[in-house]
């Protein structure tokens, strides 16, 4: 199949959903990308008139009755709307269909946000700020025995990874081993990437 790559834009271009869309693009035959394609607006698809941020894709259509699904987190600034996990399921037709609340991974008190799911459908990191943070945002971890099951707790992913500053927009590795996540403010006072191994 196509590799591709999935984004968010908050360039206010004409039929814009909200404050950040998801789109998606591709390489063309000749090396070049295709021009990109906004996903649909609510209800029909998974953006909103909110802020949609850390797009995950997760292809397990091969795996027992697996399934084609974007995960995505939805928030905004002004108004103050705490964020959420959501998830779209692809459609016939390459589209992505109405999104629902992961309600097992959201904390109606937090802000929970930039979800992304192992390649194997199994695990989920995400960013949260809910009771037991070490403070501000922390990256927080979810798992599932198969694909058919709901998400275990999320899980506090410890002072390994998580400071009193703010860890955000986890990154999994294809077999899980390595997590890349920022960290404001890092040592010098702005953002930074960090990679840690298991």
């Amino acid at each position: 199949g196509k590799k591709g790559l999935f984004f968010v834009s908050r360039e206010l271009l004409p039929g814009a959903c909200g404050q950040g869309d998801i789109y998606y693009t591709h390489h063309t035959g000749n090396g070049a990308w295709k021009e990109p394609e906004r996903l649909l607006c609510a209800p029909a698809g998974p953006n909103s008139e909110l802020d949609e941020q850390g797009p995950s894709w997760v292809d397990v259509s091969g795996k027992l009755r697996g399934k084609k699904m974007l995960y995505f987190s939805r928030s905004s600034v002004t108004p103050n709307v705490p964020g959420e996990l959501y998830v779209s399921e692809r459609q016939n037709g390459a589209r992505f269909g109405t999104a629902s609340a992961v309600g097992e991974l959201n904390d109606a008190a937090a802000n929970d946000i930039q979800p992304n799911v192992r390649a194997n459908g199994l695990e989920v990191v995400f960013s949260s700020n809910r009771a037991g943070t070490l403070g501000a945002q922390d990256i927080w971890v979810a798992t599932r025995a198969t694909l058919n099951d709901r998400w275990s707790a999320p899980v506090n992913v410890g002072s390994v990874v998580n400071t009193a500053a703010a860890e955000s927009r986890p990154s999994l590795s294809q077999d899980g081993r390595q997590l890349l996540f920022g960290r404001a403010p890092g040592p010098e006072g702005s953002s930074d990437i960090y990679v840690t191994t298991r």
